[in-house]
């Protein structure tokens, strides 16, 4: 009777450990997914703002953007996405407060852009140093 025991109380230990061996699995694996996603995400992000990146390939098509005075620059973003001249808005923005300095201003008008321009050539084109 005694020896009964003793192998269901081994048995209980054996299988607490491998429930908690496996859960181990399953959280960490979980937190590597996360952390994979998480870098997927932030190298995106972070290539939309320093790389080379265009809405469509060439030749595209071309868009004639307005640009109202004092118009905020995430708003101008914003439009440029809806408009599918830029792939996202706010690594947009970024890139923009990035190129801004003290001397650098938001031109107000029409441009026309093409959805083939990289996100450079976009700034180049609303961009312009107060002195120019």
């Amino acid at each position: 009777m005694e020896n009964a025991g003793k192998k269901s109380t081994t048995m209980l230990w054996i299988f607490k450990g491998l429930l908690v061996l496996l859960l181990n699995v399953i959280f960490y694996a979980i937190v590597v997914l996360c952390a994979v996603e998480v870098c997927k995400f932030s190298y995106e992000f972070s290539h939309e703002i320093f790389g080379e990146v265009m809405s469509e390939p060439a030749p595209g098509r071309d868009i004639v953007f307005k640009i109202d005075k004092d118009e905020d620059v995430l708003n101008i973003s914003k439009r440029l996405e809806s408009q599918r001249l830029i792939k996202s808005a706010y690594p947009f923005y970024i890139k923009m407060k990035l190129s801004m300095s003290s001397t650098t201003v938001v031109v107000a008008g029409e441009h026309r852009l093409n959805t083939s321009m990289t996100s450079d050539e976009i700034c180049e084109k609303i961009l312009r140093g107060v002195g120019q």
